[in-house]
């Protein structure tokens, strides 16, 4: 952590932001990943009935992205973002350190924690089928295309689809760029591996389909005809 990058941090929220009652800075930052085009992700709270938004701003030079937040409107995100397995808002408070305000920040930073140890929902078998026929829908326009933009598109599509599926089956969190990178690195799985390997090494198109289909075996097999999505009627 640059103590430099936590004090500007605090400036931030002392001068934009007078009213708030705690803070939170996560992100590269928190971590000790910043880089020098890292921006500075800020959590600021506010009283119940205070406002909810995201902003962007520049601050002594380093851009900032400002979190604006209550305690219940926290509560909201948190909920609706874990049922999509994807816990934006609790990833950025668990893995923080308090600014300022720990009477109200650290109770936030504990119940972000507490959301991510409890893990996702498990995989139901509507959400399984969904996404094993995405896989194979994305496969398939892999094989069928040969514009070099489009299979670079669609690459990255099966990869995506081939990574999350595997999560879920491992009942890990989903996350979007670095994050579904980061997830997929704390599966002990070796299509796991075997996928982050692909994606700095390879690229190649034939072992990207191998791994899909590993994963797509896991859960049975291709999947499109026969495939219902919504309330059919008899």
């Amino acid at each position: 952590m640059d103590d430099g990058l936590a004090d500007s941090a605090r400036r931030y929220v002392e001068t934009r932001h007078p009213g708030a009652i705690g803070s939170l800075l996560g992100g590269s930052t928190a971590l000790g990943l910043a880089t020098p085009s890292s921006d500075l992700d800020i959590v600021v709270l506010y009283p119940d009935g205070g406002p909810n938004y995201v902003e962007t701003s520049s601050h002594e030079g380093k851009l900032v992205e400002a979190f604006i937040h209550t305690s219940a409107s926290i509560s909201w995100w948190n909920e609706r973002e874990a049922a999509a397995c994807r816990p934006i808002l609790a990833n950025l408070c668990a893995r923080s350190m308090v600014l300022s305000g720990e009477q109200c920040a650290i109770p936030v930073q504990r119940a972000a924690k507490k959301l991510l140890a409890g893990g996702p929902p498990p995989l139901t078998s509507t959400e399984r089928d969904d996404r094993r026929y995405a896989l194979s829908a994305a496969l398939d326009d892999l094989a069928g295309t040969s514009n070099p933009a489009e299979r670079f598109a669609v690459r990255f599509q099966v990869f995506r689809s081939a990574c999350e599926l595997l999560l879920r089956l491992n009942r890990r969190w989903l996350g979007n760029g670095k994050w579904l990178v980061r997830h997929l690195e704390s599966v002990d799985d070796q299509i796991a591996c075997d996928l982050l390997k692909w994606a700095g090494e390879s690229g190649n198109a034939h072992e990207l389909r191998t791994l899909a289909h590993a994963v797509l075996d896991r859960v049975g097999g291709y999947l499109q005809e026969g495939h219902v999505r919504g309330p059919k009627p008899d």
